[in-house]
């Protein structure tokens, strides 16, 4: 048991001042050289330069509603109520290319077939920022806009008498004869 306990302690050793000592070596070996001639040899070899990776497709669904549709862009909005954690509860544009698959009410259409207010399903790949879809259905009928409220001016209304700067010594209500308090028996105090 001791053994073991020399050898674990020195093994421990060895891991902090060995990486300290060749950390120390590394720091006086630059300041042996010149300074000219390392920077001009690591300028001569430049490490090859990495290309952009294009995003991996990643699968995605979504269902939801319809909001607008540019036929000529082949583009469909929706917003998203369900599907993949991406895209549900967002408002999404998904590209349509023409070999995807499109079906309103089960029969095949092409873009222009689909409008705002239906309900659509879409299955597709997402490259990036880019939705496309691979399979679209969609169902219902197109919701149609709400008549816009017609706004009728409402006529200005003015006086029929102007006001005078004079004062009237006529009361402008007719007194009453009659008491506004009915008589009680008891006196008031």
């Amino acid at each position: 048991m001791r053994i073991r306990r020399t050898a674990v302690a020195a093994l421990l050793a060895a891991g902090i001042v060995v990486p300290a000592v060749s950390a120390a070596a590394m720091a006086a070996q630059p300041a042996a050289k010149a300074p000219g001639a390392a920077a001009s040899a690591h300028k001569a070899t430049p490490k090859p330069s990495k290309t952009a990776k294009t995003p991996k497709p990643v699968r995605f669904t979504a269902s939801g509603t319809v909001t607008a549709v540019d036929a000529e862009a082949g583009t469909v909005t929706l917003l998203a109520k369900g599907g993949t954690k991406d895209v549900r509860k967002r408002t999404v544009t998904v590209v349509v290319p023409a070999k995807a698959s499109l079906r309103v009410n089960g029969k095949k259409v092409t873009l222009s077939g689909v409008a705002a207010g239906q309900r659509i399903e879409v299955v597709g790949r997402r490259t990036g920022d880019v939705y496309t879809a691979d399979v679209v259905r969609v169902s219902g009928r197109a919701a149609k806009p709400a008549p816009s409220p017609s706004v009728t001016p409402t006529p200005t209304v003015e006086p029929t008498t102007e006001p005078s700067d004079d004062p009237t010594t006529e009361p402008t209500e007719d007194p009453s004869d009659d008491p506004t308090v009915e008589p009680s028996a008891e006196p008031t105090a």
